[in-house]
């Protein structure tokens, strides 16, 4: 347990409580116990009870019981305002996160990862599709397709042996959107520099992280700056650095200039997350999935605020952390589980981005219809 929550007694001889917060313990089994009026009270078993308890954060037993860690204590989430609100939306994002499983990545870049098998292959293949996952899902599984060729369906043989005039001459004429050919070499002499010198992109990633820190903030801006130093672009744009119209920042952007870092949390959620037959969870050598932030683009910012994740209207990392923080009041061990499910809306054109002109039955369909800000509307 951490130094905050001791046992009761204090059986450990750390220092006891600070006056106001809330004592827990955990018996020999990983039952979880407070007390709350006086009363000793059973609030979870193992993976029950959010780790590290943050204001607002709100849990749920198979009982149907609900507690919330307000100013300090954990309490009944009856005495707390808005229990309805909070335990409908997580009935409701629980049916999504049901509905929307492994059988709809085929509308995903995910599900392209989900063809190679050798884990080395899919660490690559997986940062290489999530910097891709921008623009339509049709248009992206495309020009994953065309790099899967060209690699040789070997993405980390290829990566790490990579040779930039090679690279340049196997590349040229591909592009997407603002993606150029160069950049294409760009982004493979990067990895390739990680890998020849860190074995991996998770051991590089993990220089800049802190295990005790609350979310990947840091982590992330550590990770990026110090990609986009670790090489000599020379061989490829003719200069030590990337020139003001190279694209190949755009896969290493950073919290830093408030950018959402949609494409790298995507990535990040894809590697350490291994609850379910989605993400493939093959880091493990520390980052917890509470630490992850959710990825945001239109879709996630959009069906956010439908729903009160979010009041903020522009995507950025503010709006990450806040949605990311609500959800966690939800799950507090694995708040971005709903991300996949709740993307399915936007990407399958399924929830409209205004009610007009939407026929109602429509909207009434819906999974999240009972908790859409949008069916208020006039």
């Amino acid at each position: 347990m951490p130094s905050d929550y001791e046992d009761e007694n204090d059986l450990t001889g750390k220092p006891p409580l600070t006056p106001g917060k809330s004592l827990i313990w955990e018996d020999n089994d990983f039952n979880f116990f407070t007390k709350i009026d006086g009363k000793e009270v059973f609030i979870g078993r193992g993976r029950d009870v959010p780790y590290p308890l943050e204001e607002g954060d709100c849990w749920f037993l198979p009982s149907g019981k609900a507690f919330v860690y307000k100013n300090g204590a954990v309490m009944y989430a009856e005495s707390f305002g808005g229990r309805k609100k909070l335990l409908k939306l997580k009935e409701c994002l629980e049916d999504l996160y049901d509905k929307y499983e492994e059988s709809y990545l085929y509308s995903d870049p995910l599900g392209f990862v989900h063809k190679s098998t050798d884990p080395k292959d899919i660490e690559v293949a997986g940062f290489i599709a999530a910097g891709f996952a921008f623009g339509g899902v049709g248009q992206i599984l495309k020009i994953l397709d065309e790099i899967d060729k060209a690699v040789n369906h070997k993405f980390y043989d290829f990566t790490v042996n990579f040779a930039p005039a090679e690279g340049i001459k196997l590349f040229k004429g591909f592009y997407y959107r603002f993606i150029k050919e160069k950049d294409f070499s760009a982004l493979f002499l990067v990895l390739s520099e990680i890998l020849k010198q860190y074995g991996s992109i998770e051991n590089f990633f993990l220089r800049g992280y802190n295990p005790s820190e609350l979310n990947l903030k840091n982590a992330i801006a550590s990770f990026s700056k110090r990609a986009l130093e670790l090489v000599d672009f020379f061989p490829v744009y003719g200069a030590a650095v990337p020139p003001k119209d190279s694209m190949v920042r755009y896969f290493f952007t950073s919290p830093a200039g408030n950018s959402p870092c949609k494409r790298i949390n995507l990535y990040l959620r894809w590697m350490v997350r291994n609850s379910d037959n989605l993400d493939f969870g093959i880091w493990q050598k520390g980052i917890q999935p509470y630490q992850l932030i959710i990825p945001v683009d239109t879709h996630m910012g959009r069906i956010s605020r439908y729903i009160g994740l979010t009041a903020r209207k522009n995507p950025s990392f503010k709006m990450a952390e806040e949605i990311t923080d609500n959800l966690k009041k939800l799950d507090g061990f694995d708040p971005i589980k709903y991300d996949f499910a709740i993307t399915r809306l936007g990407i399958l054109d399924l929830c409209a981005k205004n009610k007009k002109g939407v026929p109602a039955e429509n909207c009434e369909k819906c999974s999240i219809y009972d908790i859409c800000g949008l069916k208020n509307q006039s």
